[in-house]
């Protein structure tokens, strides 16, 4: 229909490196509406404690203003940074989060990787925080193994973090893409201006 072609058009803007129809683990984490009229892209890091600042002080307003009032689609894709090999494997957990309860639970799950990033990061035991954090989203340890050799993941978190270098020179995380332009983020007033700017030329 006409209809589907106007609204695939509007979203033009918005860069889909994944499969569209993909859902649970290989699905967009996304939040908000997929007819906003902007998508707004992060980059960020499970390991990386600028991502959690922003996750735990900018984003709940930004979530209320604009997510939740159908203004703003918002993106989350992961760019693995330092301690490497717990970024891939946290990142992993939300998205094996995600095949039982779709992107709520994989928010859910990230949201608490950021909260309690010196726990599992720099405890004593990676694995066995982690496996609590599996937990709350229904997974046993079992399922936690099974998860963590998901290469299809793997592979769709190194396609992320191509198209991340590529498309849009990410080199430091969070790193935010607004409509197509990637803007350093450092407060919420900045998120407003950029939003600000993006929206006026969608217009």
């Amino acid at each position: 229909s006409s209809e589907g072609k106007t609204k695939a058009g509007q979203r033009e803007n918005a860069d889909v490196t994944q499969d569209k129809q993909a859902v649970g683990a290989m699905a967009e984490m996304a939040l908000g509406s997929p007819d906003a009229p902007l998508t707004v892209i992060e980059y960020a890091s499970v390991t990386c404690p600028h991502c959690a600042a922003f996750h735990e002080n900018i984003f709940p307003g930004v979530k209320e203003k604009y997510i939740d009032t159908g203004k703003v689609r918002f993106i989350f894709r992961e760019f693995p940074t330092p301690p490497q090999g717990l970024s891939y494997v946290g990142s992993v957990l939300a998205r094996c989060a995600a095949d039982k309860g779709g992107a709520d639970a994989y928010f859910l799950v990230l949201n608490t990787l950021f909260k309690t990033q010196q726990t599992w990061i720099y405890g004593g035991d990676p694995k066995l925080e982690l496996v609590k954090i599996a937990s709350q989203a229904g997974m046993d340890e079992a399922a936690f193994d099974v998860c963590m050799k998901r290469q299809d993941i793997i592979d769709l978190i190194n396609e992320n973090v191509k198209t991340a270098n590529q498309k849009y020179a990410v080199d430091s995380t969070p790193s935010f893409v607004f409509g197509d332009k990637l803007k350093p983020v450092r407060s919420a007033e900045d998120f407003d201006k950029y939003i600000e700017e993006a929206g006026a030329k969608a217009k």
